[in-house]
């Protein structure tokens, strides 16, 4: 089914929603007891009430990171070399990260996700107690803060299976 071209302007005009009906106590009794006869110099003006509403706009952004399959390290040409996977070694960093440098995640083992940044570092997240990496096999969603930043023991990851964990912290992972 399509729509031609008039029928879509005419969905893109804004239509003024009519007049709702007040209680017989707000409306004037007639019109000469307002003093007005609700013209002004060939104008019409509308009656002013004394009501008011109350708008609020909220904003919500969400930040999808994706699972990352772990890179061919080597070349095709090498694989039949038996070689061990890179061993890392864990240092501290702050508390908080930069929710725009992170690329994807990579599941670890346990309670652990790799995470993958921009500038090609592994940094890892301790999830809490009750939550396991595996529940984030497709990667995870964080609705974005007000600062812009992902901080353990504050922000929560959600997975698409429905799980919900916090960051216990944070490990930046550097090769031996």
């Amino acid at each position: 089914m399509s729509l031609s071209l008039s029928a879509l302007l005419l969905l893109a005009i804004p239509v003024a929603p009519a007049p709702a009906a007040l209680p017989a106590q707000d409306a004037p009794s007639s019109l000469s007891d307002s003093g007005s006869t609700g013209q002004d110099e060939g104008h019409y003006v509308p009656p002013r009430f004394d009501r008011y509403a109350q708008v609020r706009i909220e904003k919500r952004v969400i930040i999808r990171v994706p699972r990352r399959r772990p890179a061919l390290t080597m070349p095709l040409a090498d694989i039949q070399r038996n070689s061990s996977p890179p061993v890392y070694e864990e240092k501290k960093i702050g508390k908080c990260l930069p929710m725009t440098n992170i690329l994807g995640v990579q599941l670890y083992e346990g309670r652990e996700l790799d995470l993958i940044t921009k500038d090609r570092k592994r940094i890892r997240a301790r999830l809490e107690k009750k939550c396991q990496a595996r529940s984030f096999y497709s990667g995870f969603y964080m609705e974005k803060s007000g600062d812009g930043k992902i901080c353990a023991d504050r922000d929560i990851l959600h997975s698409r299976t429905g799980s919900k964990c916090e960051i216990d912290r944070f490990r930046e992972l550097v090769r031996k």
